[in-house]
């Protein structure tokens, strides 16, 4: 395993800079949402009445638990154990696709029942922000199970950059819900 410096992190610094710059975006996403939170808390309130908490519950779930197995992966992979760290990674892609799966169909239902873009600030919102972290999932997905289908297998120019760095974008991922479920689904 390749010793990192901090001009050299796991991941790399193009990495690193990115999940900064994607953190920043999302903090002024909970910013402006808790702006609105405040400013209309009737509006705020009525509509969160539309939102399944179980439904929100079962999505952070599944990426705490896709989060955690992915871990592991990169652990296994540290040990030099790439099979095991395979399995991991397809684990915890398995779990982001199951995410994928809720978040559309919670869409699906939002815009059946008329909750589109314009209908109000609050769908303005809830759409916009979990839209956003859904293209988050979506990419970091692509990242983790690039990665699972080629750890071990395929050479990589930099596989600790490959691994850790896929593994930490999906971190990204969790930690950006860990804000938008008590945002939007706290109260509902």
């Amino acid at each position: 395993m390749t010793t990192r410096t901090l001009e050299n992190p796991p991941g790399g610094v193009l990495l690193w800079l990115i999940v900064a710059l994607e953190l920043v975006t999302f903090a002024i996403v909970f910013v402006l949402v808790t702006l609105l939170r405040a400013d209309q808390p009737a509006m705020f309130s009525d509509a969160q009445r539309a939102l399944s908490v179980p439904l929100g519950l079962g999505m952070t779930l599944l990426l705490i638990t896709s989060g955690a197995l992915a871990a592991q992966g990169v652990n296994r992979f540290r040990e030099r154990r790439p099979d095991d760290a395979r399995r991991w990674l397809w684990a915890a892609g398995a779990l982001g696709v199951g995410f994928i799966v809720i978040k559309v169909t919670d869409f699906a239902r939002h815009l059946n029942a008329g909750h589109r873009l314009g209908t109000s600030d609050f769908w303005d919102a809830y759409l916009l922000s979990t839209g956003f972290h859904l293209l988050h999932v979506v990419v970091g997905l692509g990242l983790v199970l690039g990665v699972a289908a080629r750890v071990g297998r395929a050479h990589f120019e930099d596989e600790e950059t490959a691994v850790v760095g896929s593994v930490l974008f999906w971190h990204l991922c969790d930690v950006a819900w860990f804000f938008l479920f008590p945002l939007f689904f706290a109260g509902a």
